[in-house]
């Protein structure tokens, strides 16, 4: 028991470390559902696919596909934004679109290219800002504030 449970766990932690993806042949089986688009300007996350285990573990949109198994996080992808089984009559639900992705084979173009757009369930990293010019403008927002209190 000790054995299956030291097991689980390596396996659990090489699984949070990551960005894991199982994709779903059904939106409703699946926690994101996302329109795959064919330029990458018009997507608001650009994804590179990849099995090389320190890239996928970056999580800066370099993610590995797995056809089973745990997974970070499951995806339903169209082309089709008027895919026939986005809309359950039967069951009436309407599957929305979540996002708009693009993958490329450049993993340098990865990456997300919304101002502010977030899957949700999905790690992300994000950086600070310390250029001259953020920095100008935190103070300047700040200075603004004092002066309006």
């Amino acid at each position: 028991m000790k054995f299956f449970i030291f097991i689980l766990s390596l396996c659990l932690y090489s699984i949070i470390n990551a960005q894991t993806v199982i994709e779903m042949t059904h939106p409703g089986d699946a926690n994101l559902v996302l329109l795959v688009v064919d330029k990458p300007e018009d997507a608001d996350i650009v994804v590179y696919k990849t099995d090389k285990k320190e890239e996928y573990e970056e999580w800066n949109c370099k993610w590995k596909f797995k056809k089973w198994g745990f997974s970070n996080f499951s995806v339903y992808l169209t082309k089709n934004p008027q895919d026939s089984l986005l809309n359950d009559e039967e069951m009436g639900i309407q599957y929305s679109i979540q996002g708009r992705i693009f993958f490329t084979d450049k993993k340098e173009e990865a990456g997300y290219k919304t101002p502010g757009f977030q899957l949700e369930g999905v790690l992300r990293k994000t950086s600070t800002n310390n250029s001259k010019e953020a920095k100008e403008s935190k103070k300047k927002v700040l200075d603004e504030k004092k002066d309006e209190e």
